[in-house]
């Protein structure tokens, strides 16, 4: 069994205005306006970007449980609102459903999601991007802040719902930045990096993952890669 491991935002996803409920969501929570767009979130766990955003401001906050279960409901309420309004939009990056299709119909493949969204504002995405149904599993940035301790928690989710242990060298992350890439050198798991984010392939493929491919086209290779039957 090889354990799937996909990044969402920039690898299998991207939102269009979707920083304007991030904002309203930190003003919410904080009272502080922030700007994402003065600094580079990729790669880095939703509690990362709200701290660094906050620290940009002279704001340190401790965010504990509570606090980021609050700032989570509220997330996912402005983002909801601003989905059904049509404001924001979620959309799947060309060429992924394909390759999620044929990696889901394999017996050998599970796939999960390893992401720094908070898990609300994850499956928000990605129900909007249609492509919830593909992922019964994941670790997120409520799971914890940290991106290379979020394997764990994913491998511990799938070992209870399908009793399948799955050691970390059968698992692959999936992702679009350096940082994918680090948290699966930190767990001993291969990385397959595909520049379908912001990420140039030049400095993508030179941080010597297992594979990285410039975006989705090439199905069949990617599946390849991804040790698909």
């Amino acid at each position: 069994m090889r354990l799937l491991l996909f990044d969402l935002d920039g690898t299998v996803l991207r939102s269009v205005q979707g920083s304007a409920a991030f904002h309203a969501a930190v003003h919410d929570v904080f009272g502080v306006e922030v700007d994402l767009h003065a600094m580079r979130p990729d790669g880095k766990t939703d509690p990362m970007i709200v701290r660094e955003l906050l620290r940009a401001r002279g704001v340190e906050v401790e965010l504990d449980r509570a606090t980021l279960e609050v700032f989570e409901t509220c997330l996912a309420e402005r983002m909801s609102a601003a989905l059904t309004s049509g404001i924001m939009r979620v959309e799947a990056i060309p060429g992924v459903r394909a390759v999620l299709e044929a990696l889901a119909g394999d017996p050998g493949c599970a796939l999960a999601v390893l992401t720094g969204n908070l898990e609300r504002a994850a499956r928000l995405k990605l129900r909007a991007a249609a492509l919830n149904g593909f992922f019964a599993v994941g670790a997120f940035g409520s799971d914890s802040a940290v991106r290379a301790e979020l394997p764990d928690v994913v491998r511990t989710r799938f070992r209870a719902r399908t009793g399948i242990d799955v050691p970390p060298s059968d698992c692959v992350i999936i992702g679009d930045t350096p940082l994918d890439h680090a948290a699966a050198t930190a767990n001993g798991m291969p990385s397959v990096l595909i520049a379908s984010g912001r990420t140039p392939l030049a400095e993508l493929a030179c941080l010597t993952p297992a594979t990285t491919f410039p975006d989705w086209n090439d199905a069949a290779a990617i599946q390849r890669a991804l040790g698909a039957s």
